[in-house]
């Protein structure tokens, strides 16, 4: 249950706070395209009422429109991230479905895990104060890796891993930040 608690976490505060980042831009976004287009309803009036010349008109009205062009485009692309935001709650959602089946579960089976991961990337054993260490990094299907904090502590698991000879395994926290996923 502590992974699942630091996957929900970890999930929950880096969507929220990219949601929060986005939504404040598209509305920021949104409210300088409605004001674009009070101005060149002004330089409009004021080019008909003389006020304005029609070469000053013609810049400042050319400029609004790549302006907000411009924005359109961001708003645009904006509304796709906040879309694919949405998604990947989703996609988490149905991950933290899939692992609650297995969250009791004291044997390991090829089952679980082409349901729960992706891909494991495994690097090169190294030597370290005399022990060998091998990191390896678990993508999980619809959430990527994720890394656990070191203040989260993981109980000693209840799992026993066969393996050859000689090799203790042991799980670590995530020091590698950019092993998280971006999205």
């Amino acid at each position: 249950m502590v992974f699942l608690q630091a996957v929900i976490d970890y999930t929950k505060q880096n969507a929220e706070a990219e949601s929060c980042k986005n939504q404040r831009r598209l509305k920021s976004m949104i409210q300088r395209d409605k004001e674009l287009d009070r101005l060149f309803e002004r330089i409009y009036e004021d080019n008909g009422s003389g006020k304005l010349s029609d070469e000053r008109f013609e810049k400042t009205s050319q400029s609004y429109e790549t302006e907000q062009a411009e924005l359109a485009g961001q708003i645009r692309v904006l509304k796709a991230e906040l879309d694919r935001e949405t998604a990947q709650t989703m996609t988490n959602e149905i991950f933290m479905s899939v692992i609650s089946k297995y969250t009791r579960a004291r044997k390991l089976t090829q089952e679980m895990l082409n349901e729960l991961i992706e891909h494991i990337e495994v690097y090169h054993a190294e030597k370290i104060d005399g022990i060998h260490v091998q990191k390896l990094i678990i993508h999980y299907n619809c959430i990527g890796s994720i890394a656990i904090p070191d203040g989260l502590e993981l109980p000693e698991p209840e799992i026993k891993v066969q393996t050859r000879k000689g090799v203790e395994v042991s799980y670590m926290p995530c020091v590698d930040t950019e092993v998280q996923r971006a999205s």
